[in-house]
Parts: C-alpha cells; structure tokens; sequence
C-alpha cells in the first residue's frame, strides 16, 4: 500500500503547476485555487465551501475529507489550512481511498500554497507525512515559506495535516 501510495503522490506532484500570491489570497478563494490544482492533475475530486464566517474562517469538504482555512482578523491573507479525515475501523478498502483523498488534497494544497517547493520534495514530504500516518501517528516538516504538522489520533481514527505560514508559527 505504502509503495502505492507512493508512486501516485510522486506523480501527483510532479504533474503539478506552481500557483502565484498563494497566502496573500483570503480563505474564501481556497476552494477555487485548490480545485484548479485537483482538476489539473486529473482527478475527480473537487472541495465545495460548507460555510465561511467573515471571510476569515471558512469551511470545505471533499468527499470525506474536510478542509478548514483560516485567516487573520486583521488583514487580508491566509495563514492556516487543516485538512482533516476521521477513519472507520474496520473498512481497510475505505481508508485506503481516505488517505487518498486526504493526501491529494494535501498536494493540491502544496502546489498552490508552497509554489517554492521544488516538485520533488513535494512528493517527498507527502511520502514522509503519509508514512508517519500509518506509523509514528505525528511529524513536523518545514518548507522554506510553510510548516507541515500531521497528527493522527489511533482511538478515534482522526487523521490532521496543517499547513501554515511560518509567520503564522507552529501552533
């Protein structure tokens, strides 16, 4: 699975364009920039908004995956994205397409919000977080504008990844 995984997240990576001002743009204009990515790379997955609270909280999903982006009170821009999944025991060819989503999302995130990141290390960094999913449960990485943190929780089967700016801090 992990090999799998791998393969489709280097591709992924690699078949990707870098988008321009990625943390400038409010968390409204999540949904639109990171959907050009997903169509891009070919996929059929697409985040629709759930809800936004004064343009500097909003809400996403796709599929099972929800996204969070959150922005600051007192000006524009956006300094953190959680994307986030909760697996179901029991179901191995589900999960199998959760982590899918979830890291595919995560790459879509990267290419729009990381454009710096050189399309090898993008697939790097989401081999590294999705094996640090299935064994360590956490990590911590670091791109030279954005901070990766990744934790998963065995009991409820919750599954976070954030991206923020690193002026935003680690939190």
């Amino acid at each position: 699975m992990r090999l799998a995984l791998g393969l489709f997240f280097s591709m992924f990576a690699f078949a990707c364009q870098a988008a321009a001002g990625p943390f400038e743009a409010s968390p409204q204009r999540y949904e639109q920039t990171v959907n050009a990515a997903l169509q891009q790379v070919g996929t059929d997955l697409r985040l629709r908004q759930t809800s936004c609270v004064a343009s500097t909280r909003c809400r996403f999903a796709a599929r099972l995956v929800e996204v969070e982006v959150v922005g600051p009170t007192n000006r524009p821009g956006t300094e953190r994205i959680v994307i986030g999944a909760t697996f179901r025991q029991g179901d191995d060819a589900a999960a199998t397409r959760l982590i899918d989503d979830t890291l595919t999302v995560l790459g879509a995130t990267m290419v729009v919000y990381d454009p710096g990141m050189a399309a090898r290390r993008r697939g790097e960094l989401l081999l590294e977080l999705g094996d640090a999913a299935l064994s360590l449960g956490e990590a911590h990485r670091d791109s030279a504008d954005v901070h990766y943190a990744l934790s998963f929780d065995d009991v409820s089967g919750r599954l976070e990844i954030t991206a923020a700016t690193l002026r935003a801090g680690h939190g």
